[in-house]
């Protein structure tokens, strides 16, 4: 089931998604070689309580902090551990979110530490165009199918292998609602896009042939092969006009 959401509710949708960008924006600043991901899930908690918003990631499914740091091999849902220190080269992707009365905002970026190399900046590239170009097609009429398409296709054209195990999902009065929002055509869901839906879309993807799973800590998705990956995310809710980037500021 699909919930539709009301302009008034979007509005809702979109303070909470200003307040992670606010964050990720802040943290970003703080990426820097000797820092530990458990210095910036600290940065992330506590930019919470100041602006009145609670870490929608504390707690979600048993997840153990408030901030997902995945660095270079890791795909997505990195835990921030105090030994997992930033190194020069390190390309470092940030995956968060709030809930601010009842709605919630997630959002991810992938930042360069340094200098890095022609591949890694490649990889960072094709996956924000990727994103980009998903946006661009968020419009009433257009199928998810078409979203998963032009996610894959401009991930390929970089030279990368999309992750299609996990993706995005529609976000709302929960973290993760209906429906899935698949990096690749072969999952995808055949769903027209109407007004009122909300959907975080996040495309990730890394620059080996290998495969992806899961370390002993049961959260950490790693590259097999590994190779360096990369996640941007936005939440973006369809409207009549067209794409409104809720987590852009």
């Amino acid at each position: 089931m699909i919930e539709l959401k009301t302009k008034e509710e979007i509005e809702k949708l979109r303070i909470a998604n200003i307040h992670v960008a606010e964050i990720l924006n802040l943290l970003t600043e703080y990426v820097k070689p000797g820092v530990s991901a458990a210095e910036l899930d600290e940065i992330a908690f506590n930019e919470c309580k100041k602006l009145n918003v609670r870490p929608a990631f504390l707690g979600l499914y048993g997840f153990p902090a408030s901030l997902c740091v995945s660095i270079n091999e890791e795909v997505v849902h990195g835990i921030p551990r105090k030994d997992k220190i930033i190194k020069e080269g390190d390309i470092v992707s940030l995956d968060f979110g709030v809930e601010y009365e009842g709605w919630y905002g997630d959002a991810a970026i992938t930042v360069a530490v340094g200098e890095i190399s022609e591949r890694k900046q490649r990889l960072i590239e094709g996956v924000k165009l990727a994103l980009e170009k998903a946006i661009e097609l968020c419009h009433p009429g257009n199928n998810l199918k078409d979203i998963a398409r032009v996610i894959e296709e401009t991930l390929k054209c970089y030279k990368l292998t999309p992750v299609c195990t996990y993706g995005g999902h529609g976000i709302g009065r929960k973290p993760h609602e209906e429906p899935h929002v698949t990096n690749c055509l072969s999952n995808a869901e055949n769903i027209e896009l109407k007004p009122g839906m909300v959907l975080a879309i996040e495309p990730m993807a890394y620059l080996g042939k290998g495969k992806i799973r899961k370390l002993k800590d049961n959260w950490t998705i790693v590259t097999t092969d590994k190779t360096h990956a990369a996640h941007f995310e936005h939440s973006v809710a369809i409207t009549e006009n067209g794409p409104y980037v809720l987590s852009k500021i």
